[in-house]
């Protein structure tokens, strides 16, 4: 298992779809199964960044393990989740970790 520190691949703040994008290209070539994401120090996350992250989550053979979201962060993925189920599409990739907090 490898952990990976968010703060120091983007600084505070994951701005673009494509970045969040590439950095899963990243994690999709290590050679471990199960991969850790710390998102302490992370401010902000835009909602394509969340909804990207969700979407590339879904398709991969990876296990990735979300900690230390913020409240913030939290709400983003609520959001992002709210809208595919009003879509009426299955995704509940995130809200173990963030199913107290209500966008």
């Amino acid at each position: 298992m490898q952990k990976v520190v968010l703060a120091k691949e983007f600084g505070n703040n994951i701005f673009t779809r494509n970045i969040i994008s590439s950095f899963i290209d990243k994690l999709e070539n290590l050679k471990e199964k199960k991969i850790i994401l710390d998102f302490k120090g992370i401010d902000f996350i835009s909602r394509s960044c969340a909804d990207e992250y969700m979407k590339r989550k879904k398709e991969s053979k990876k296990e990735f393990i979300e900690k230390n979201m913020s409240k913030e962060i939290c709400s983003m993925f609520n959001v992002v989740e709210t809208q595919y189920k009003n879509a009426k599409v299955s995704f509940s990739i995130i809200s173990n970790k963030c199913s107290l907090i209500k966008a």
